[in-house]
Protein backbone atom coordinates (compact mmCIF):
# COMPACT_ATOMS: atom_id res chain seq x y z
CA UNK A 1 0.00 0.00 0.00
CA UNK A 2 1.45 3.36 -1.02
CA UNK A 3 1.52 6.40 1.28
CA UNK A 4 -1.26 7.94 -0.83
CA UNK A 5 -3.39 4.77 -0.45
CA UNK A 6 -2.89 4.97 3.33
CA UNK A 7 -4.00 8.61 3.29
CA UNK A 8 -7.17 7.78 1.33
CA UNK A 9 -7.88 4.88 3.72
CA UNK A 10 -7.52 7.18 6.78
CA UNK A 11 -9.76 9.87 5.25
CA UNK A 12 -12.46 7.27 4.48
CA UNK A 13 -12.40 6.19 8.13
CA UNK A 14 -12.73 9.85 9.23
CA UNK A 15 -15.82 10.27 7.06
CA UNK A 16 -17.31 7.04 8.48
CA UNK A 17 -16.84 8.28 12.04
CA UNK A 18 -18.58 11.56 11.13
CA UNK A 19 -21.50 9.66 9.55
CA UNK A 20 -21.83 7.56 12.74
CA UNK A 21 -21.71 10.79 14.79
CA UNK A 22 -18.52 9.69 16.57
CA UNK A 23 -17.11 13.19 16.26
CA UNK A 24 -14.31 12.94 18.82
CA UNK A 25 -12.83 9.90 17.04
CA UNK A 26 -13.21 11.68 13.68
CA UNK A 27 -11.35 14.71 15.03
CA UNK A 28 -8.43 12.57 16.30
CA UNK A 29 -8.15 10.65 13.04
CA UNK A 30 -8.28 13.84 10.95
CA UNK A 31 -5.07 14.99 12.66
CA UNK A 32 -3.46 11.65 11.72
CA UNK A 33 -4.63 12.14 8.11
CA UNK A 34 -3.27 15.69 8.07
CA UNK A 35 0.19 14.48 9.19
CA UNK A 36 0.11 11.78 6.50
CA UNK A 37 -0.83 14.33 3.82
CA UNK A 38 1.86 16.79 4.97
CA UNK A 39 4.58 14.08 4.98
CA UNK A 40 3.96 13.28 1.29
CA UNK A 41 3.26 16.94 0.38
CA UNK A 42 -0.21 16.02 -0.92
CA UNK A 43 -1.59 19.55 -1.33
CA UNK A 44 -5.10 18.54 -2.48
CA UNK A 45 -5.29 16.11 0.44
CA UNK A 46 -4.27 18.82 2.91
CA UNK A 47 -6.91 21.20 1.54
CA UNK A 48 -9.60 18.49 1.68
CA UNK A 49 -8.72 17.57 5.29
CA UNK A 50 -8.83 21.24 6.36
CA UNK A 51 -12.28 21.46 4.75
CA UNK A 52 -13.55 18.37 6.61
CA UNK A 53 -12.06 19.75 9.85
CA UNK A 54 -13.79 23.10 9.27
CA UNK A 55 -17.18 21.47 8.71
CA UNK A 56 -16.69 19.27 11.77
CA UNK A 57 -15.79 22.33 13.89
CA UNK A 58 -18.96 24.09 12.64
CA UNK A 59 -21.03 20.99 13.47
CA UNK A 60 -19.53 20.98 16.99
CA UNK A 61 -20.07 24.76 17.30
CA UNK A 62 -16.33 25.40 17.71
CA UNK A 63 -16.90 28.63 15.84
CA UNK A 64 -13.54 30.40 15.97
CA UNK A 65 -11.78 27.21 14.93
CA UNK A 66 -14.27 26.70 12.08
CA UNK A 67 -13.77 30.28 10.89
CA UNK A 68 -9.95 29.96 10.81
CA UNK A 69 -10.14 26.67 8.94
CA UNK A 70 -12.66 27.92 6.34
CA UNK A 71 -10.42 30.96 5.74
CA UNK A 72 -7.39 28.66 5.35
CA UNK A 73 -9.20 26.46 2.80
CA UNK A 74 -10.36 29.53 0.84
CA UNK A 75 -6.83 30.94 0.75
CA UNK A 76 -5.41 27.59 -0.40
CA UNK A 77 -7.80 27.14 -3.32
CA UNK A 78 -7.46 30.79 -4.38
CA UNK A 79 -3.66 30.42 -4.33
CA UNK A 80 -4.23 27.48 -6.70
CA UNK A 81 -6.03 29.81 -9.11
CA UNK A 82 -9.70 29.73 -8.06
CA UNK A 83 -11.53 33.03 -8.60
CA UNK A 84 -14.14 34.51 -6.25
CA UNK A 85 -16.82 33.29 -8.71
CA UNK A 86 -15.64 29.70 -8.29
CA UNK A 87 -18.49 27.59 -6.78
CA UNK A 88 -16.06 26.25 -4.11
CA UNK A 89 -15.18 29.79 -2.99
CA UNK A 90 -18.86 30.78 -2.84
CA UNK A 91 -19.70 27.62 -0.87
CA UNK A 92 -16.95 28.40 1.66
CA UNK A 93 -18.13 32.02 1.88
CA UNK A 94 -21.67 30.84 2.78
CA UNK A 95 -20.19 28.74 5.60
CA UNK A 96 -18.10 31.73 6.79
CA UNK A 97 -21.23 33.92 6.83
CA UNK A 98 -22.96 31.22 8.88
CA UNK A 99 -20.08 31.12 11.39
CA UNK A 100 -20.10 34.93 11.86
CA UNK A 101 -23.91 34.77 12.20
CA UNK A 102 -23.62 32.14 14.96
CA UNK A 103 -20.98 34.34 16.63
CA UNK A 104 -23.70 37.04 16.69
CA UNK A 105 -21.66 39.36 14.46
CA UNK A 106 -24.85 40.13 12.53
CA UNK A 107 -23.53 43.08 10.48
CA UNK A 108 -20.59 41.12 9.06
CA UNK A 109 -22.77 38.05 8.52
CA UNK A 110 -25.35 40.10 6.60
CA UNK A 111 -22.68 41.53 4.28
CA UNK A 112 -21.44 37.96 3.74
CA UNK A 113 -24.91 36.54 3.01
CA UNK A 114 -25.75 39.41 0.62
CA UNK A 115 -22.56 38.77 -1.35
CA UNK A 116 -23.12 35.00 -1.39
CA UNK A 117 -26.75 35.24 -2.53
CA UNK A 118 -25.83 37.57 -5.40
CA UNK A 119 -23.04 35.18 -6.52
CA UNK A 120 -25.22 32.09 -6.02
CA UNK A 121 -28.08 33.47 -8.10
CA UNK A 122 -25.63 34.25 -10.94
CA UNK A 123 -24.13 30.75 -10.60
CA UNK A 124 -27.58 29.13 -10.61
CA UNK A 125 -28.54 31.03 -13.78
CA UNK A 126 -25.40 29.71 -15.49
CA UNK A 127 -25.76 26.18 -14.12
CA UNK A 128 -29.20 25.30 -12.62
CA UNK A 129 -27.97 21.97 -11.19
CA UNK A 130 -29.47 20.40 -8.05
CA UNK A 131 -26.17 21.04 -6.22
CA UNK A 132 -26.29 24.76 -6.94
CA UNK A 133 -30.01 24.90 -6.12
CA UNK A 134 -29.38 23.21 -2.76
CA UNK A 135 -26.53 25.59 -1.92
CA UNK A 136 -28.70 28.61 -2.82
CA UNK A 137 -31.58 27.22 -0.71
CA UNK A 138 -29.24 26.60 2.23
CA UNK A 139 -27.93 30.19 2.05
CA UNK A 140 -31.49 31.59 1.89
CA UNK A 141 -32.55 29.50 4.91
CA UNK A 142 -29.55 30.60 6.99
CA UNK A 143 -29.99 34.24 5.98
CA UNK A 144 -33.67 34.01 6.88
CA UNK A 145 -32.71 32.81 10.35
CA UNK A 146 -30.37 35.78 10.76
CA UNK A 147 -33.34 38.10 10.13
CA UNK A 148 -35.29 36.24 12.84
CA UNK A 149 -32.39 36.81 15.25
CA UNK A 150 -32.48 40.58 14.62
CA UNK A 151 -36.30 40.69 14.89
CA UNK A 152 -37.01 41.25 11.18
CA UNK A 153 -39.34 38.27 11.00
CA UNK A 154 -41.23 39.18 7.79
CA UNK A 155 -37.98 39.28 5.78
CA UNK A 156 -36.79 36.11 7.47
CA UNK A 157 -40.03 34.29 6.71
CA UNK A 158 -39.90 35.28 3.04
CA UNK A 159 -36.38 33.87 2.63
CA UNK A 160 -37.19 30.69 4.56
CA UNK A 161 -40.25 30.02 2.36
CA UNK A 162 -38.21 30.55 -0.82
CA UNK A 163 -35.60 28.15 0.53
CA UNK A 164 -38.23 25.51 1.35
CA UNK A 165 -39.75 25.73 -2.15
CA UNK A 166 -36.32 25.16 -3.69
CA UNK A 167 -35.48 22.29 -1.31
CA UNK A 168 -38.73 20.50 -2.18
CA UNK A 169 -37.65 20.46 -5.85
CA UNK A 170 -34.43 18.57 -5.07
CA UNK A 171 -35.03 14.80 -5.50
CA UNK A 172 -32.61 13.40 -2.90
CA UNK A 173 -32.92 16.08 -0.21
CA UNK A 174 -33.15 14.66 3.32
CA UNK A 175 -36.75 14.52 4.52
CA UNK A 176 -35.59 15.35 8.07
CA UNK A 177 -34.28 18.66 6.77
CA UNK A 178 -37.65 19.50 5.17
CA UNK A 179 -39.47 18.63 8.42
CA UNK A 180 -37.28 21.04 10.41
CA UNK A 181 -37.85 23.79 7.83
CA UNK A 182 -41.63 23.25 7.81
CA UNK A 183 -41.86 23.29 11.61
CA UNK A 184 -39.65 26.39 11.89
CA UNK A 185 -41.64 28.26 9.24
CA UNK A 186 -44.82 27.31 11.10
CA UNK A 187 -43.29 28.77 14.28
CA UNK A 188 -42.45 32.07 12.52
CA UNK A 189 -45.98 32.28 11.03
CA UNK A 190 -47.36 31.71 14.54
CA UNK A 191 -45.10 34.46 15.95
CA UNK A 192 -46.40 36.86 13.27
CA UNK A 193 -50.04 36.03 14.07
CA UNK A 194 -50.56 34.08 10.82
CA UNK A 195 -52.19 31.24 12.73
CA UNK A 196 -54.03 29.49 9.87
CA UNK A 197 -50.84 29.34 7.84
CA UNK A 198 -48.86 28.06 10.84
CA UNK A 199 -51.39 25.22 11.24
CA UNK A 200 -50.83 24.21 7.60
CA UNK A 201 -47.04 24.12 8.04
CA UNK A 202 -47.20 22.23 11.35
CA UNK A 203 -49.56 19.64 9.83
CA UNK A 204 -47.29 19.17 6.82
CA UNK A 205 -44.25 18.80 9.10
CA UNK A 206 -46.04 16.20 11.27
CA UNK A 207 -47.30 14.23 8.25
CA UNK A 208 -43.74 13.97 6.91
CA UNK A 209 -42.17 13.34 10.35
CA UNK A 210 -44.55 10.43 10.97
CA UNK A 211 -42.81 8.52 8.15
CA UNK A 212 -39.43 9.05 9.88
CA UNK A 213 -38.08 8.41 13.37
CA UNK A 214 -37.73 11.94 14.68
CA UNK A 215 -37.24 12.98 18.31
CA UNK A 216 -38.91 16.35 17.70
CA UNK A 217 -42.32 14.93 16.73
CA UNK A 218 -43.82 15.55 20.19
CA UNK A 219 -42.76 19.20 20.10
CA UNK A 220 -44.43 19.60 16.68
CA UNK A 221 -47.70 18.25 18.09
CA UNK A 222 -47.47 20.76 20.96
CA UNK A 223 -46.86 23.57 18.44
CA UNK A 224 -49.91 22.46 16.45
CA UNK A 225 -52.02 22.20 19.63
CA UNK A 226 -51.10 25.74 20.68
CA UNK A 227 -51.97 27.07 17.21
CA UNK A 228 -55.38 25.31 17.32
CA UNK A 229 -55.92 26.86 20.76
CA UNK A 230 -55.39 30.36 19.31
CA UNK A 231 -58.12 29.62 16.76
CA UNK A 232 -60.39 28.37 19.57
CA UNK A 233 -60.41 24.88 18.00
CA UNK A 234 -60.19 23.32 21.44
CA UNK A 235 -61.06 19.71 20.57
CA UNK A 236 -58.35 19.62 17.91
CA UNK A 237 -55.95 21.35 20.34
CA UNK A 238 -56.65 18.80 23.09
CA UNK A 239 -56.18 15.88 20.67
CA UNK A 240 -52.87 17.27 19.40
CA UNK A 241 -51.43 18.04 22.86
CA UNK A 242 -52.74 14.70 24.17
CA UNK A 243 -50.85 12.92 21.41
CA UNK A 244 -47.73 14.95 22.26
CA UNK A 245 -48.09 13.85 25.91
CA UNK A 246 -48.28 10.18 24.85
CA UNK A 247 -45.16 10.57 22.69
CA UNK A 248 -43.38 12.26 25.60
CA UNK A 249 -44.22 9.39 27.96
CA UNK A 250 -43.29 6.68 25.42
CA UNK A 251 -39.95 8.27 24.53
CA UNK A 252 -39.23 9.26 28.17
CA UNK A 253 -38.88 12.88 26.99
CA UNK A 254 -39.67 14.89 30.13
CA UNK A 255 -39.54 18.24 28.29
CA UNK A 256 -42.20 17.25 25.72
CA UNK A 257 -44.39 15.68 28.44
CA UNK A 258 -44.16 18.88 30.50
CA UNK A 259 -44.94 21.10 27.48
CA UNK A 260 -47.93 18.91 26.58
CA UNK A 261 -49.27 19.01 30.16
CA UNK A 262 -48.95 22.81 30.20
CA UNK A 263 -50.83 22.97 26.88
CA UNK A 264 -53.65 20.71 28.13
CA UNK A 265 -53.93 22.79 31.33
CA UNK A 266 -54.34 25.98 29.23
CA UNK A 267 -57.06 24.31 27.14
CA UNK A 268 -58.93 23.25 30.28
CA UNK A 269 -58.80 26.83 31.56
CA UNK A 270 -60.50 28.03 28.35
CA UNK A 271 -63.44 25.62 28.72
Amino acid sequence: MTAEDELVHTIKHCVLFIQKNELEKAEQLLHVALRQAQQIHHQLGITYIYDVMANLALQREQLEKAKNLFVAVTQRIMTDGASEDDPRVIHLSVKLARVTHLQKDYTTAQIGYDWCLEKLKQLFERDPSDNNKQLLAMAEDWYGRLFLDVDRCEEGLRLMKTSLDRMKEIPDVEKEHLVVQLNDIGTVCDRLGQTDESIQYFNEAIEMANTLEMDDLGTMYVNLGRAYMKRQLLDAARKSCGHAWKLGVMSKNKEVKKEAESCIKQINNLL
